[in-house]
């Protein structure tokens, strides 16, 4: 198929499906975090965005000012999503701030280049697990916590990868970590299901972004677009409108779910 002739549908009109709600995006100044909050925001969120980098909360701020009330309804915060500490500080914080919480994208991730797995790292091993993984328990442990407290339920949602379903040749630790966020999200959907807080992990597989670009090379991403059936990779957009949906009521009664967003591409 020519990809060239492909043009993608207009999206969908916003809904205000998320209207007074409060939700925590962590990795928010990346990518799929940044789109993300921009969608929650016009559907009637509050968005507290966590993210490592300064520098980035600062043009994720100047890039989310053109939506109408976006200075009221955000709330930036530099954490360390690894670090226990500084997840229960700014879970606390959000709740403080905006007196409540409904949901949780825990997007924060690390890539790195393809590495056959005789050749890792150790030290890459680890920084890639605890980024990708001990955030992810750190994450729903205490946003769990909060949404129990404070007695309505909620949404968290991770955001593993089609690297979580399927064998990634030369992504070994960047694998590991994506499955085993699919336990940890079947484990807590099972224990704090009773509370209402619901679970579910989100399996992109190609994003057009810089962390798809170095860990794939051009000529290996071209060979890999011939198996996805809709022929284009994700945009960052379509990833969030899939988030903003089961962060809804609309999703209210899905929880242990893995939700591929992944033009087709892993089959079973």
């Amino acid at each position: 198929m020519d990809t060239t002739t492909l043009t993608l549908q207009p999206p969908s009109a916003i809904q205000n499906r998320l209207q007074g709600q409060v939700a925590i995006i962590t990795g928010a100044a990346g990518y799929i975090g940044l789109e993300t909050t921009r969608r929650f925001l016009q559907e009637g969120a509050q968005v507290a965005l966590i993210d490592l980098d300064d520098k980035k909360l600062s043009r994720a701020k100047t890039a989310l000012a053109d939506i109408p009330n976006a200075e009221a309804n955000t709330l930036y915060i530099r954490a360390d999503v690894t670090s226990e500490p500084e997840t229960q500080a700014f879970v606390d914080q959000t709740v403080s701030h905006f007196g409540r919480l409904d949901s949780a994208f825990l997007s924060a991730g690390l890539s790195y280049a393809r590495t056959s797995i005789l050749e890792t790292d150790v030290d890459l091993y680890d920084k890639i697990l605890a980024v990708n993984c001990r955030s992810g328990f750190l994450g729903v442990k205490h946003c769990g916590r909060a949404m129990k407290s404070l007695g309505h339920g909620g949404s968290i949602i991770l955001a593993s990868s089609a690297s979580g379903l399927r064998a990634s040749r030369g992504m070994t630790a960047y694998s590991m970590a994506k499955f085993a966020l699919r336990g940890l999200a079947l484990t807590a959907a099972n224990e704090l299901g009773p509370f209402g807080i619901r679970l579910n992990t989100i399996h992109p597989s190609g994003v057009n972004s810089p962390m798809f670009e170095m860990s794939w090379p051009e000529e290996e991403r071209n060979a890999m677009l011939l198996n996805v059936p809709l022929r284009r990779w994700a945009q960052p957009d379509d990833i969030a409108a899939v988030i903003a949906f089961l962060a809804s009521n609309d999703a209210q009664y899905l929880t242990g779910g893995a939700y591929k967003v992944d033009g087709g591409s892993v089959y079973n």
